[in-house]
């Protein structure tokens, strides 16, 4: 018994020394440190109708009933791993399920960081920044942000519905019969072409798998 009660409070003692060791870390380490780990990860489909965003769902609903097809809100939610990484003097490397995005211009904020999100092509779909990111009491708006709190990672991009679609290699004969369907159901060449240039906007909602941060601490 009295083996165990001193291998307790040695265990005790090496917990408190380090995170009193981490802490003092911290004060020296850069902002982009906490947010380095292991996430789980949620994509979200939007479609940008008069500079709001408007779900994917939604904004085809009329489309789908014309068609006589229904749509879920869960249809354009996809869901996958991802880690993130500290790259350069000033950016993290967020990588989902081998697609590569650089998060820049990194700047702390009152409850974590904001950024914005550099260029890129994803599957031959070339994404910009989308700033859709709010912080709490201000009107100006991010490429994403992190919440210490809650240790919550957010970022948006976009791309055109013509390139998304264009990408996204559809048969020859599907397109056809929708394209019918869509005259008969009153779609004209304007509506399309005004479709073609909407953003079609990707929202990446990071969450931890698993706090490192204990773990490090007692290395």
């Amino acid at each position: 018994m009295k083996k165990v009660k001193f291998l307790f409070a040695t265990l005790l003692m090496i917990t408190m020394v380090g995170f009193s060791a981490c802490n003092k870390d911290d004060e020296e380490t850069d902002v982009r440190e906490q947010a380095v780990g292991n996430y789980s990860i949620t994509t979200t489909l939007y479609v940008e109708e008069n500079g709001k965003l408007v779900s994917f769902a939604s904004e085809l609903s009329e489309l789908a009933e014309a068609l006589g097809e229904e749509l879920d809100e869960n249809d354009f939610k996809f869901t996958g791993t991802a880690t993130v990484a500290k790259d350069g003097s000033n950016k993290l490397l967020v990588n989902v399920d081998g697609d590569k995005f650089f998060l820049n211009n990194i700047r702390e904020a009152t409850n974590g960081f904001v950024f914005d999100v550099d260029a890129t092509t994803v599957d031959d779909v070339e994404f910009t920044n989308y700033s859709g990111y709010y912080l709490e009491g201000e009107t100006k708006t991010y490429g994403g942000g992190y919440i210490a709190a809650s240790k919550k990672l957010e970022f948006y991009i976009y791309s055109s519905m013509e390139e998304v679609l264009e990408a996204a290699e559809l048969d020859e004969e599907d397109i056809d019969n929708l394209v019918q369907a869509l005259v008969a159901a009153g779609y004209t060449e304007e509506d399309a072409e005004e479709d073609a240039k909407q953003k079609v906007v990707f929202e990446y909602t990071l969450t931890p798998k698993i706090r490192r941060y204990f773990f490090e601490c007692l290395i």
